[in-house]
């Protein structure tokens, strides 16, 4: 007689809502240090280490979510059309580690998701706190403090710690030093300057012989918990003379020491700058650490 062959057959998983899976063990959210146990308990649940880089799609797999889409989305990064399956559309055109990021934060959302199948609202948090704490939990998930942390003491602040850093957790640059500003035991500021220039006029501009004395101005800043020159107002201009302003005309990434006012008296810092593209723009990054 002719024996049956069973074949085994890997089954999908089927899908968990992440943040109904997270309520049902933990209990609603409290406070914003529920998002980090909403983190932790995703790579656990994935068997995932604080190890980088963080493979999201063991996260995935686990909760029987299917591979977040890309699609031409616009203005907007990510979004998450359908918690009950899981489906996330993220920006096609976003560089992979941009993307990284906000598949991060659409699997914070269904935190926030399962919330507010409890309640009419999402209670103690308005949209834009929650949009915060969405990025706060992406950042925990893709740069795990206890792993990033002694990465970052071990190099020490600097443009080059974060190229590294980024390059191993694969995140982007702006967002990991955006972390490392938060981690930061020293004074130091993230700015990013820009022009109002399109790539294609800077383009131009870069081909040109004389270029227009248009001063950079701040289009961005970020600083640690130890900076203490004051608030840095967006728009302020810097001179033409600065390091800073080199770096757009030249095109090459500078360091040095400067005097700098940005409107509440003038302060003596170490720089280090890079140019940089964002999107349309190019922009110069700085890295100011003030000097006591």
């Amino acid at each position: 007689m002719r024996k049956s062959c069973v074949c085994q057959v890997n089954q999908p998983q089927q899908y968990r809502h992440p943040g109904q899976a997270f309520i049902s063990g933990y209990g609603l959210p409290q406070n914003d240090d529920w998002v980090l146990r909403y983190v932790e308990f995703l790579r656990q649940e994935a068997g995932l280490s604080d190890s980088p880089p963080i493979d999201l799609s063991a996260i995935y797999r686990h909760f029987g979510m299917p591979t977040p889409l890309r699609a031409p989305l616009g203005e907007q990064q990510g979004i998450l059309v359908d918690s009950d399956a899981g489906l996330i559309l993220i920006k096609e055109d976003d560089p992979i580690v941009r993307q990284r990021f906000t598949e991060g934060h659409e699997l914070m959302e269904l935190l926030f998701d399962a919330q507010e199948r409890f309640f009419a609202g999402t209670p103690g948090w308005n949209e834009q706190r929650k949009e915060q704490l969405c990025d706060w939990g992406a950042a925990e998930l893709l740069m795990p403090q206890s792993s990033f942390l002694p990465r970052l003491h071990a190099l020490g602040m600097s443009l080059q710690t974060g190229c590294a850093l980024a390059n191993l957790y694969q995140t982007s640059l702006l967002a990991t030093l955006v972390r490392t500003i938060q981690y930061c035991l020293g004074a130091c500021a993230i700015v990013v300057w820009h022009c109002a220039y399109s790539r294609k006029e800077t383009e131009t501009l870069n081909n040109s012989t004389t270029k227009p004395q248009q001063k950079l101005r701040i289009w961005w800043s970020n600083r640690s918990q130890s900076w203490n020159c004051g608030f840095i107002p967006k728009n302020k201009s810097i001179s033409h003379n600065s390091l800073i302003s080199y770096t757009y005309s030249s095109v090459q990434p500078q360091k040095g020491i400067e005097t700098i006012d940005l409107g509440r008296g003038a302060f003596d810092c170490r720089i280090e700058t890079m140019p940089m593209q964002i999107g349309d723009k190019y922009c110069v990054l700085s890295l100011l650490h003030l000097l006591i």
